[in-house]
């Protein structure tokens, strides 16, 4: 799948498109007007063109605020002279006293102009600029966003205010890098699925010929270290026969049988499922809610992505444990939470262990990447799962939160009878 870099220039022409309307209605409002005649302002005004005026302008305000970015007008000292609903509720304060503030501390919280200012440069250009941006709070949760800038020129061509249009585009982004990743894997999963067909079947050889050789040591003149190592052979074998399919999983497209399922039973099941050791010790806490209406999807399926995602929680968990002084109190936790989010279901699973080092960020999805020792995971279960998810034309992705690692699921939801959803819940 590949996105056309038409399919860009079209969103952003509409952008430029509703910044322009914006900027025409919102100019038209801080523009002086011109002058009246003598005769003209002795004039009686016609009640029929005031009610239409005054329609008019309420019906601007109605969009104005109906939008669902971020919009406000400054001047050149960058002073807020108006804004839109979702700006105040973006920087948390009252629409009303949001003007008068400075653009660069209201809504990014700084002391000056942000470096490379898009205002700016529309300030002294006159010309429209778009810019990415990208905000950090002090949680380390990480937004993406594009700022759009307008000039709102007088009659001699000087730009006297500047439109700004922000967008969060995290979601979009998120989007993409799985786009991305579902190509990588495409790519991969073709390259590999012939090896791994060729390599299932001398991997199905030894596998046979091991197991012969167990069941009748005598008769083959093995003593207890042929045994020792005939079994190390053996589970080599299915060692590798597992990482072979995995490598077929990410090329086929099996059957899946998708049934209606109740996720946070699920979920609370195959959480407690998973033991390794040293791992008694972590605090498993579930988040659901309650309300919370079936998914259509393949429960296996599903339970492998949660049973590779709280492996790894756990793992990281260790990892953490042993870089701490024994007597530092640490308690490892994992926490699961669901809730309904429009018309799909959102999973996420956070952990509070060693985290993932910024250098691996954008290689965590990738097929054979792990940070494991050698012989302790395949790279695979982060690809795979993706691979899962994207079947059940759900998503997945993973933030930093509070100093916690957080894996979200997305799944859409469809809907059932109230009788089966009612069974469901039993």
């Amino acid at each position: 799948m590949t996105i056309e870099p038409s399919v860009f220039t079209i969103i952003l022409s509409g952008i430029t498109v509703i910044g322009g309307i914006v900027g025409y209605f919102l100019y038209q409002k801080f523009h002086p007007e011109p002058a009246i005649s003598p005769l003209e302002q002795h004039a009686e005004p016609d009640p029929e063109n005031r009610l239409q005026i005054e329609i008019s302008k309420k019906e601007l305000e109605l969009v104005f605020d109906a939008i669902p970015e971020q919009v406000y007008i400054i001047d050149r000292d960058f002073i807020i002279l108006r804004a839109n609903k979702s700006f105040s509720q973006f920087v948390i304060q009252p629409v009303r006293e949001v003007p008068g503030n400075k653009c660069y501390a209201l809504q990014w919280n700084r002391k000056s102009l942000c470096h490379e200012c898009p205002v700016k440069i529309t300030f002294e250009q006159g010309i429209p600029i778009i810019k990415k941006l990208i905000s950090r709070s002090e949680n380390e949760t990480v937004k993406y966003y594009e700022m759009s800038t307008f000039p709102v020129k007088d009659d001699s061509g000087q730009t006297i205010h500047v439109i700004i249009f922000t967008k969060d585009i995290t979601e979009e982004k998120q989007m993409i890098e799985q786009i991305i990743r579902s190509e990588k894997l495409a790519s991969i999963g073709n390259m590999t699925a012939g090896i791994a067909h060729e390599m299932n079947n001398p991997l199905s050889g030894i596998s046979g010929n091991a197991t012969n050789l167990l069941k009748m040591p005598q008769k083959y003149g093995l003593n207890e270290k042929g045994i020792s190592r005939i079994t190390t052979i053996l589970n080599s074998a299915a060692h590798a026969t597992a990482i072979m399919n995995d490598l077929l999983h990410l090329s086929n497209r099996p059957e899946q049988t998708n049934i209606l399922v109740n996720i946070n039973a699920l979920l609370a099941k195959t959480a407690n499922a998973v033991h390794i050791n040293g791992s008694q010790d972590i605090e498993r806490s579930f988040n659901f809610d309650e309300h919370l209406p079936p998914v259509k999807c393949d429960p296996s399926k599903i339970q492998q992505v949660i049973v590779h995602i709280i492996t790894n929680a756990i793992m990281a968990i260790l990892d953490k444990k042993n870089t701490i002084q024994n007597d530092s109190p640490f308690k490892g936790q994992i926490v699961l939470s669901t809730q309904q989010k429009n018309s799909q279901v959102l999973i996420t699973i956070a952990d509070n262990g060693i985290g993932i080092s910024e250098e691996h960020r954008s290689k965590i999805f990738d097929p054979f990447f792990s940070t494991r020792p050698t012989g302790q995971g395949t790279g695979l279960g982060l690809s795979v799962s993706t691979k899962i998810i994207e079947q059940h034309s759900g998503q997945i992705f993973y933030e930093t939160i509070n100093s916690m690692t957080q894996f979200s699921i997305l799944l859409p939801l469809e809907k059932c009878e109230p009788e089966f959803a009612d069974y469901l819940k039993k």
